[in-house]
């Protein structure tokens, strides 16, 4: 079984790494121009596409936007194992909100790849949204985790 201060250390860790993604995806937004027809771009299949503008991103794109992609795949992975370790605990709250955080940061990845692809602003404001959002379920999680301490006598 998992313990609550493991929990709460790897969740600190992905609540603070969403905002610095999110800090990053706003260099991002407000600096960063490419070009629109690139590996990945107009992809018929979205997975291919994803991936060959995920690659392409690190490969060929601004420091800020290969940042943004890693942090993101990092981000993903971090919340995918926080969700884990939250349900191996067996705190139904605390393992409501971390899965819903881990299932909003992979849909904020999932439109962070529709953006690359299409340039939509609107796969932009979903991707900030979706994190932010994540980040609001994942500090619930902190905050419905037993505290550990025992009351003095």
């Amino acid at each position: 079984m998992t313990a609550p201060s493991a929990v709460r250390r790897i969740l600190i860790a992905t609540g603070f790494l969403v905002l610095v993604q999110a800090a990053v995806g706003l260099v991002v937004n407000l600096y960063v121009l490419y070009a629109a027809p690139h590996p990945g771009s107009r992809a018929g299949a979205y997975l291919i596409g994803a991936y060959e503008g995920f690659v392409w991103a690190v490969g060929h794109g601004t420091l800020a936007l290969a940042v943004h992609a890693v942090l993101g795949l990092t981000l993903v992975l971090l919340s995918i194992v926080a969700a884990v370790r939250a349900v191996l605990l067996r705190q139904r709250a605390v393992a409501f909100w971390t899965v819903l955080g881990a299932l909003l940061v992979i849909g904020a990845a999932v439109s962070g790849g529709g953006f690359l692809a299409d340039g939509k602003i609107l796969n932009s404001l979903l991707m900030a949204l979706l994190a932010l959002s994540a980040e609001v379920c994942f500090q619930l999680a902190i905050h419905l985790l037993p505290s550990g301490r025992r009351p003095a006598c």
